[in-house]
């Protein structure tokens, strides 16, 4: 059996759906998996062949080609759109959509029924749930086992923790001035906080370097999941960061803005907490003062205080 998967653009969507990928390989599939840019970690998945995003030209050839497809909703993309429409009028049977909501409206998104996506859960339990219930596999697993460099030592840095203050939208950052607090206490105590960004994020967060703090860039996926891997926690906003981190073994805690987006989104791999602020501040339909003011609700403090209970 031959399927793809075409994941969103997002490091964490990939991760996922590698998990995806690796199940049906357990399961003896021949799988290709497209994203953006996780050709920069295929060393790491050998057994995984993961490919750039074909043109539009090339979906009826897609089709025909592999007996399974599965690919991640996204409006945005007039790829993922084109292939959704000619795969359910011509293939309805071997095209799913996988398109998880944080709604707590469950059913109400697109292509629901696809794969039955539970919100209350997170998204590596909800895709080996639909590997076993919707897709029936025999065999499935939450790890991936991945070639690490032998010249990589796991958690060589005990001290060492990163911190990670971007996100791909705005909206999901905690305020980078509580970060900054958060590594200055963590390096009094004797820890290595690091800032990681992308290189063309420097400009934004160049502040932390004028508090002295270490701030490394990356621009290649590779040396960054090598850096993570010799790490020892993790700390940071509900990006992709958080999953590699938890997918790698680290102890990650991640920043949410509300609990519905936490429980759908966060790290499934291992030792990972969501933060979120309390459910008991009020978030009425009409002021959202919950969702609107969220960074407020949650201090540096907070973030210590579970750091200290999982070192």
């Amino acid at each position: 059996m031959k399927a793809a998967i075409f994941s969103c653009k997002g490091l964490g969507d990939g991760l996922i759906s590698l998990l995806l990928s690796n199940n049906l390989y357990l399961n003896g599939y021949r799988v290709d998996t497209f994203h953006g840019s996780l050709d920069q970690m295929q060393s790491f998945f050998s057994h995984l062949p993961i490919k750039k995003y074909p043109n539009e030209d090339k979906i009826d050839q897609i089709l025909k080609f592999y007996d399974q497809i599965f690919v991640s909703y996204n409006e945005s993309s007039s790829f993922i759109m084109k292939l959704i429409k000619e795969g359910k009028k011509i293939f309805i049977d071997k095209v799913f959509v996988l398109n998880p909501c944080p709604s707590k409206k469950i059913g109400g998104q697109p292509y629901h029924r696809d794969a039955l996506f539970d919100p209350s859960i997170n998204m590596v339990d909800n895709i080996l749930l639909f590997c076993k219930k919707i897709l029936k596999l025999k065999k499935t697993s939450k790890k991936i086992d991945l070639k690490i460099d032998k010249n990589l030592t796991f958690k060589k840095f005990e001290k060492r923790v990163i911190l990670h203050p971007a996100s791909a939208k705005k909206s999901k950052n905690w305020p980078i001035n509580k970060y900054i607090k958060l590594a200055q206490v963590l390096k009094l105590k004797g820890y290595d906080p690091v800032f990681v960004i992308k290189e063309n994020e420097r400009e934004e967060f160049k502040i932390i370097e004028e508090k002295k703090i270490i701030l490394k860039s990356f621009d290649n996926l590779k040396n960054l999941t090598n850096f993570i891997y010799e790490s020892s926690f993790m700390i940071g906003n509900d990006s992709g960061i958080g999953h590699l981190s938890s997918l790698l073994g680290l102890r990650t805690i991640s920043i949410f803005r509300n609990h519905r987006s936490a429980n759908l989104w966060r790290p499934g791999w291992s030792q990972n907490e969501a933060i979120f602020p309390a459910r008991f501040i009020p978030n009425i339909s009409v002021y959202r003062l919950r969702d609107k003011h969220w960074k407020r609700f949650i201090s540096f403090r907070k973030i210590l205080k579970h750091f200290y209970k999982r070192t």
